[in-house]
């Protein structure tokens, strides 16, 4: 009987696009969440709410960019 094949040892490329995934991810879930919010926000005293939920999505799309370029520069290795 031959041994079953040994996995690959995680590295730094795995992790980071796992990360960028999950990310990703993320950012689709507050994008849908922004879209219901905004449907159900359209009262003008709900404004405030609106932009935090603004600024929250940016954040996760600018870590996700970041993500990816992470990926990027570890693949170039």
């Amino acid at each position: 009987m031959s041994e079953p094949p040994v996995p690959k040892p995680r590295d730094d490329t795995d992790a980071v696009q796992d990360i960028a995934r999950d990310l990703a991810e993320v950012a689709a879930q507050i994008s849908t969440f922004k879209g219901e919010g905004n449907a159900y926000l359209g009262d003008p005293n709900y404004n405030a709410l609106r932009l935090r939920l603004e600024i929250a999505h940016a954040a996760v799309e600018a870590a996700a960019v970041e993500a990816r370029r992470r990926v990027r520069l570890n693949e170039g290795r």
